[in-house]
C-alpha cells in the first residue's frame, strides 16, 4: 500500500469518512491505503475547510487542490542532477533500443556524478511529456498474409554432434485465423529457411498470398525501406509457390506483431516446466502441444479458436500447392583462394586457377554444387558429405603444379612402361632406393621424353643401366651430349671369361722382384 496514488473518487470517499469522524487507521484498512495517505488528505481537507462544511467537495475541487500541491512539491524539490545533460539525454533517446542503463553509462563518461535513479526519473518524466504515438491495427482477409520469424529458446541436445546446441523455433502465423506452424531447429541458414517454408506450406495444405518477414540474412541480403535486396534462392522459392515477399521496414518488428506475439505465447506456455531428450523429442512435444492446446484455445484478440477458424474460413482461401516438389537451390558468393578452392559450408570445392581472387557465384542444388563466373558455369562437384572435405578436379589446378601433386610411384612406373623396358627398369632401380625419396627425380626424368622423345629416353636409360649410374643428372647429360646416339660397347670392360692379354710394353716380374727365386 505504500506509495499508492488514489484517484479523485477514492479521495472524495476518504474525505467523506473523515467528516464522519472515522479514525485514520480504520480508513486506511477499509480503503487499503497507507496511513500517510490518509494523513496527507486530512491536511488537504483542513486547508480547504472541507471538514467544517455540511456538503462534500466536488470532484473538480479535489482535482484542482491535488494539482496545486503537486506544483508546490515540484518547486520545492531540488533541481534534477540530470538537467545540465538534458540535450544529450534527448539525443540518446532518439537511438533505437536505447536503455536507461546505457544512457547512465554515457552520461558518466561525460562527467555525470548523479545516481542511476535520477536518470530513471528524468527519462520517465520526459517520456510522459511527449505525445504518444498512435497505431493502426491491420486486419487482413483470409489467406492474404502470413508472418514468419525465429525465436531463441535455449540449449537442446543434438544427437548428431553429441552435444547441446543453441536452438531456435521457427513460426509461421496465418494473420487472419492466427493458426500457426512451428518447428525447432539449430540454425537459421538459407537451406533451413527454405525447408521450413516448405514444411509450413505442407502443414497448411496451401500457400498464403503474401509473407511478411524480418530482414534476416537467410532471406534479405540488403535491408532497406524502399529497395530491399532479396536472396536469389528465396526469390526462386516465391516464384515456384506463387507468394509475394514483404520485408519489414528496418527496426520495426511491430509490423509483424502477430508472429511476435505467437512466439512470446509459445515461450511462456510451451517451454516452462518441460525437458527434452533431444531435438526430435522437442519437436514431437511442440507438435502435440500445438494440436491439443494452442490451436484449440480461444484467441485473446480474435475471440476464435485458431484451428476452427482456419478450417472453416482460411484454408479454402489459401493458394493451391503446385504439382511436384520444389528442389531447394541455395545461392552464395565465395572468393576463389590461391589454392584454387572456394569454401562453402565448411567444405572446399575447386574452380579453374585462372579465376583466383574473383568472387564467384555458387549454387547448391540437392547433392550438387555448381560454381559460376557470372552466367558461365565453370565447375560442378558432388556436395561434400562431411565438413573439412575437399572436392578437387585436377584440370582446375595449374599444370606445373598438378603433376607433382597427383604423382605417385605407381603412376611413374606406368608411364615408364609405356616408354620402354629400359626406362621401366631404370625407374624401378631409381624408386627402389630405401633411404631417399626419388619421386621428384623420376618425374623429372619422365619429362625428358617430352623434350627429347621417348625413343631417345629409352636409349639413354639403357646406356645409364649399362654403366650402372642411375641418376637424373647422368640421364640428362647423356641426352644433352647426344651420347645415346653413339655406340658404347667398345668402352665396356671385358667379360671375366675372356683372358687378359698383357701389353707388349708390360715389364716382366723380374724387373720388380730381382730375387724372385728366394721369394719362391
Amino acid at each position: 500500500m505504500a506509495g499508492k496514488e488514489i484517484d479523485v473518487f477514492e479521495a472524495r470517499e476518504l474525505i467523506r469518512r473523515l467528516k464522519m469522524r472515522q479514525s485514520g487507521r480504520s480508513i486506511a484498512t477499509d480503503l487499503q491505503i497507507s496511513r500517510d495517505t490518509v494523513r496527507r488528505y486530512k491536511e488537504l481537507a483542513e486547508q480547504n475547510e472541507w471538514l467544517s462544511t455540511d456538503e462534500l467537495p466536488s470532484v473538480q475541487e479535489i482535482e484542482k487542490s491535488k494539482e496545486a500541491i503537486k506544483e508546490k512539491q515540484l518547486v520545492a524539490h531540488e533541481q534534477s542532477s540530470v538537467l545540465p545533460f538534458e540535450s544529450q539525454v534527448k539525443k540518446l533517446l532518439e537511438a533505437p533500443k536505447m536503455t536507461v542503463t546505457v544512457i547512465h553509462q554515457r552520461l558518466q563518461e561525460r562527467g555525470f556524478k548523479g545516481s542511476y535513479s535520477s536518470v530513471i526519473r528524468f527519462v520517465r518524466n520526459y517520456r510522459a511529456q511527449q505525445d504518444p504515438e498512435g497505431f493502426c491495427r491491420m486486419e487482413v482477409a483470409p489467406g492474404e498474409e502470413a508472418q514468419v520469424d525465429f525465436g531463441y529458446i535455449g540449449m537442446i541436445y543434438d544427437p548428431v554432434q553429441c552435444k547441446e546446441r543453441k536452438a531456435w523455433v521457427f513460426v509461421m502465423t496465418l494473420s487472419h485465423s492466427r493458426h500457426f506452424y512451428a518447428e525447432i531447429v539449430f540454425d537459421q541458414s538459407s537451406g533451413t529457411w527454405l525447408r521450413l517454408h516448405q514444411n509450413a506450406f505442407m502443414a497448411f495444405a496451401g500457400i498464403p498470398a503474401k509473407i511478411v518477414l524480418d530482414n534476416l540474412k537467410a532471406a534479405i541480403i540488403k535491408a532497406a525501406i524502399y529497395d530491399p535486396l532479396v536472396q536469389r534462392s528465396y526469390r526462386n522459392l516465391a516464384e515456384h509457390y506463387g507468394f509475394m515477399i514483404a520485408p519489414n521496414r528496418p527496426h520495426t518488428p511491430r509490423h509483424k506483431g502477430k508472429v511476435e506475439r505467437t512466439i512470446r505465447y509459445l515461450k511462456q506456455n510451451f517451454l516452462p516446466g518441460r525437458s527434452f531428450r533431444d531435438i526430435a523429442d522437442a519437436n514431437e512435444q511442440l507438435c502435440k502441444w500445438n494440436d491439443e492446446i494452442a490451436s484449440l484455445r480461444i484467441h485473446g484478440t480474435t475471440g476464435w479458436r485458431p484451428l476452427e477458424r482456419f478450417e472453416e474460413v482460411e484454408q479454402e482461401a489459401l493458394l493451391s500447392l503446385p504439382d511436384g516438389l520444389w528442389s531447394p537451390s541455395v545461392w552464395k558468393k565465395a572468393k576463389l583462394h590461391p589454392d584454387c578452392h572456394v569454401q562453402i559450408d565448411k567444405s572446399f570445392y575447386s574452380a579453374p586457377f585462372r579465376l583466383i581472387g574473383k568472387k564467384l557465384t555458387v549454387q547448391i542444388v540437392g547433392c550438387q554444387v555448381r560454381i559460376f563466373n557470372g552466367l558461365e558455369l565453370e565447375a560442378t562437384h558432388q556436395k561434400a558429405l562431411s565438413p573439412r572435405t575437399r572436392q578437387t578436379n585436377p584440370d582446375h589446378l595449374p599444370p606445373d603444379k598438378v603433376q607433382l601433386l597427383m604423382a605417385t610411384p605407381f603412376g611413374c612406373l606406368q608411364r615408364a612402361e609405356n616408354i620402354g623396358p629400359s626406362t621401366l627398369q631404370w625407374m624401378h632401380r631409381l624408386l627402389g632406393n630405401r633411404v631417399t625419396d626419388r619421386l621428384r627425380s623420376g618425374l623429372a626424368a619422365l619429362r625428358l621424353a617430352d623434350k627429347y622423345s621417348s625413343k631417345r629416353l629409352e636409349a639413354a636409360c639403357q646406356r645409364s643401366l649399362d654403366f650402372d649410374d642411375i641418376s637424373y643428372g647422368t640421364l640428362k647429360r647423356i641426352l644433352v651430349k647426344e651420347l645415346d646416339q653413339q655406340p658404347w660397347k667398345h668402352l665396356l670392360p671385358p667379360s671375366p671369361s675372356e683372358p687378359i692379354k698383357p701389353s707388349k710394353y708390360a715389364r716382366q716380374p723380374d724387373y720388380y722382384f730381382p730375387d724372385s727365386k728366394e721369394i719362391h
